[in-house]
Parts: structure tokens; C-alpha cells; sequence
């Protein structure tokens, strides 16, 4: 009776030691393009927000500009987002034997929501 007892026990354990946390996490996602040159200052942001593409603005509508790239993803952190991916997307053309290829990096970021601003935002993002 004792080993049967402590093999339920056991087996009860392992069920809830591997038992998976039902529960999701829901995140507002945006879409950032740099403008400007890594070496240039001045850099604006262009942000996609599943709405609508805009330039970055501070409260009272002025473009927000940034000495470096680094300082652009130290304003999103301190705003509680956080780095999802980064990436880059190339294209390029040829016409009289001349080329020219054009690369644009953009990082996606991320924040965490309610499922109910989550659901919003997908309700809005599409077009009617």
C-alpha cells in the first residue's frame, strides 16, 4: 500500500512540475524606419503602428530628432518597449548597365498589453 501511495504521489508531481502556464502574453507591436545616415546627426524616425506610418513627434507635434541610433533605442526602452527584431530589407535595379541597390534597416519593438488593447488594435489596423 505504501509503494502504490507513493507512486501516485509521483506521478501527481510530475503532472504538475511539467503543467504549462495557460495563460498569453499580448503585445503592441510598431514598426520603426531610421532616416539619416549612421553617421549623420539629426536623425528622425518613422513609425509604423498597424494605423498609420508617421514621423515621431513629441507632445506638442515637433519632430523629435536624435544625435544617434543608440539615443533612438534608449528613448523606446525608456517609453517600456523593448527590441523584438531587428532587420533590413534590400532591393536593387539595373538600367544601361548601371545598378543601384538601396538597403533599409528597421527594428520592431514591442510592448505588453491587455488582450483587449490587443484585440482593438487588430480590429483597427484593418481596412474596411
Amino acid at each position: 500500500m505504501k509503494r502504490l501511495t507513493l507512486l501516485m504521489t509521483c506521478l501527481l508531481l510530475s503532472f504538475v512540475a511539467f503543467a504549462q502556464d495557460s495563460s498569453k502574453d499580448y503585445y503592441i507591436y510598431n514598426i520603426i524606419h531610421i532616416n539619416g545616415g549612421v553617421k549623420s546627426e539629426g536623425l528622425t524616425v518613422n513609425i509604423d503602428n498597424g494605423q498609420s506610418v508617421d514621423k515621431l513627434k513629441d507632445d506638442n507635434g515637433k519632430v523629435i530628432k536624435f544625435k544617434t541610433t543608440a539615443a533612438i533605442l534608449m528613448y523606446f526602452i525608456s517609453k517600456d518597449w523593448e527590441l523584438f527584431v531587428s532587420g533590413s530589407s534590400t532591393s536593387g535595379s539595373s538600367a544601361g548597365g548601371y545598378g543601384a541597390v538601396t538597403t533599409n534597416s528597421y527594428w520592431i519593438i514591442r510592448k505588453l498589453c491587455t488582450e483587449e488593447e490587443f484585440n482593438n488594435l487588430v480590429r483597427e489596423g484593418r481596412k474596411k
